[in-house]
Order: structure tokens, then C-alpha cells, then sequence
């Protein structure tokens, strides 16, 4: 990370207070103006994924500036309130950004902000969970739909195999933040493949929660609950994230129960971790320096008035209020194998730079074979 994002950019994500000179007092940076300096700002929903503020926004920033040095970013964090964002699109407007980047707060709630940046013709670019109900310029995701597919068929696998035991196989579905786009068409990915097994009756839903926030701490209620629910009754829990993986694991844990957990994606390193511990099965792993990246280029598209490039943006996405231009990435499915090192999985997060070893062998990994061996 630079020096000149360190401590000072990760200060206001945390803190939602302003840098720089010219405070607006809401999280924003005022500087400058309509003919100031090339300003774009990244705009993160909350702490939690904690991937926009340790990994997304720095990334984003190292790639901005390897395109033009000339352009300044400021980061800013909701802290999961939209109107904060919006109180934020609107003090990044007055600053003279050229360009928004917005992971959204709540989705549900975030069309205000994109009519004050169509009012002020100010181009917002989507960011892997973006605002919707109003004009985007582009946007730049890991595919939802195809996630969901890819959690889904693993898992339906071992359903399949019988590694879940007899059928009905009795399970608990933790969702995403109920409305969000990435939520609703996650479950749809996830739905192709599960809902013929429910059909058939060789899957029984337990329990099915949307996770508010994707918080870990509210999955833990909720696998709390579940349990309490069905006396235990649960064969094995499928989730949608990490954050939310670790709350049901964290909930078994306290129970002193072990059940196998699946679901997890956009990888943080308690998924990592737990998979090398056994207690979560698998992760959809997203290099989040490619997406960063594209944003990167579609933003400086954004900011010259030109088309967004071609050759990354080549989807759209309906959102509610038209067809956004939509750059799909890819994602990589990868789980345990009996027999085999978790190692040999998790080292695919390491090639594509998504934590180290060193990272990942702390905490719940730190005493595992494959952190002796591997984190050298």
C-alpha cells in the first residue's frame, strides 16, 4: 500500500471523518472544485465485508494511479447508512469529484444517491454490490448468479453422494442482507441447483434466514435460533459469505457441535482459515485486485466522457431503472477433499493474491500441518 493512501485513507474509512482540507463533516472531503484536480472517490457500504477497506480500496487506488497519476482518490465508508452515503455522494459532488465508485450501503435505498448524481452530472460506476433504481455509468462485478451456482453444485454434490447422510438431508439456508442485488441473485444462482433437490425431497430447509447486513454477528443469532428450533436437527448449514460462515460457525462452536458448513465467498481470511481448520468446506474465491482494477479503467473511461471499454465491459444488467453496461469477472469454486492437504485448496487464494500465508496462518490456523509446513 502507498504511502499516500496508508493510514490516512484507512483512518477515514474507519472513522467516516473527512481528510484532507475543507471538512464537510460527513465522511466526504471537500477540495477543490468543478475545474479542480482529477477527484474520484471510492465509496465503501460498511466494515463489514472488510474487504473494501483492507484489500478493494487500496487496490483500486495503486491501479488508478499506474493509469494516471494525475487523478486523486478519497475514500469514504457509510458505516451501513445510506442516508450517510448519500450525505457523502453529495459532499464528493460539491468537492468536484469527476467520478463516484459506490459499493452500496443498502441497495434498497440507494436511488437518491444516483439522482443527485444524475443532477449533477457526476458518472457512478457500480462496484461488486452496486446502487440501483437509477443511472449508473457502468458497473464491474463477480458474477452473482454464477456464485450462487457454483456453492450450489458443490453442495448439492454432497448431498448427492450421501456425505451428508440419508435423505432428507435437513439443512439451514443463511442468506444475504434481504434486497440487496448480489443477495437476490445469488439465491437465484443457488436456487437452479437446490430447489429440484427440495422437490424431490432429498433436501429439507430447516431454517432459512437473510442475514441483515451480512453480519456475522447476526448469523450467529440466527444459527442460534435454529438450533434452539429444531433441538439440533440440522445435518449441515449452507450459507452465502464468509462473514456469514463465520457467525454459524461461531454459534456451533459455542454449542461445542460440529456440522459441516458451507457458502462461503468473496474470501476473508476466517473462511480461509476456518477451511484449514475443517470446520467450513469451501469458498468461491474472487481476486479482488482484477475487479479494482476494471474499475479503475471503466472510471477513467467514465471521467474522459468516454464509452466504457469494450473489451472488460460486455454484459448488462437490468437495475430497476435501466440496463446498466456490466463488466462480469470470474470466480473460482474451491473446497476440502477427503484425504487431501486443505492446503492444496487454499493455495489457489495465495496464487491469486488474495491474502499470504502469513496472513491466513494467524488466529484458528496458526497450530494446523498446513501452516507449519506452508508459512515459511
Amino acid at each position: 500500500m502507498k504511502r499516500s493512501l496508508g493510514a490516512t485513507a484507512i483512518t477515514c474509512l474507519l472513522l467516516l471523518s473527512a481528510c484532507g482540507s475543507g471538512d464537510s463533516g460527513d465522511g466526504s472531503t471537500a477540495s477543490g472544485g468543478g475545474d479542480g484536480p482529477k477527484l474520484v472517490y471510492f465509496m465503501a457500504p460498511n466494515t463489514t465485508p472488510t474487504r473494501y477497506i483492507q484489500q478493494d480500496g487500496p487496490a483500486f487506488e495503486k491501479a488508478i494511479k499506474a493509469l494516471d497519476p494525475s487523478v486523486e482518490v478519497k475514500f469514504v465508508n457509510a458505516g451501513g447508512d445510506s442516508n450517510q452515503q448519500l450525505a457523502q455522494a453529495n459532499a464528493a459532488i460539491a468537492a468536484g469529484a469527476k467520478a463516484l465508485v459506490v459499493v452500496a450501503a443498502d441497495p434498497n435505498t440507494s436511488a437518491g444517491l444516483l439522482q443527485q448524481a444524475e443532477q449533477a452530472q457526476v458518472p457512478v460506476i457500480g462496484y461488486e454490490n452496486p446502487p440501483v433504481k437509477g443511472k449508473l455509468y457502468a458497473q464491474v462485478i463477480f458474477d452473482p448468479e454464477k456464485v450462487g451456482e457454483q456453492q450450489a453444485t458443490y453442495f448439492a454434490e454432497q448431498v448427492s453422494s450421501g456425505k451428508l447422510g440419508a435423505k432428507p438431508v435437513k439443512i439451514s439456508r443463511q442468506y444475504g442482507n434481504k434486497g440487496d442485488v448480489y443477495t437476490t441473485q445469488m439465491l437465484a444462482g443457488q436456487n437452479k441447483i437446490i430447489e429440484p433437490l427440495i422437490a424431490s425431497g432429498d433436501i429439507q430447509v430447516v431454517c432459512e434466514d437473510y442475514i441483515k447486513d451480512w453480519a456475522p454477528d447476526n448469523a450467529t443469532k440466527a444459527t442460534e435460533q435454529c438450533l434452539t428450533k429444531t433441538q439440533n436437527g440440522v445435518n449441515a448449514f449452507f450459507g452465502f459469505y464468509d462473514g456469514i460462515t463465520a457467525g454459524i460457525i461461531a454459534a456451533l462452536k459455542g454449542k461445542n457441535l460440529k456440522l459441516p458448513v458451507y457458502g462461503g465467498q468473496n474470501p476473508e481470511l476466517t473462511g480461509l482459515q476456518y477451511m484449514l481448520t475443517g470446520d467450513q468446506q469451501d469458498n468461491v474465491l474472487k481476486a479482488f485486485s482484477v475487479e479494482a482494477e476494471g474499475a479503475a479503467k471503466v472510471a477513467l473511461a467514465a471521467m474522459k466522457g468516454e464509452q466504457p471499454p469494450a473489451d472488460l465491459v460486455k454484459d448488462t444488467i437490468d437495475n430497476g431503472a435501466m440496463q446498466v453496461p456490466t463488466a462480469k469477472l470470474e470466480s473460482t469454486l474451491i473446497h476440502l477433499e477427503d484425504g487431501k492437504d486443505p492446503g492444496d485448496a487454499v493455495q489457489k487464494a495465495v496464487d491469486l493474491g488474495i491474502f499470504t500465508w502469513a496472513q491466513i496462518c494467524v488466529g484458528p490456523a496458526e497450530g494446523t500441518e498446513t501452516c507449519k509446513t506452508r508459512n515459511k
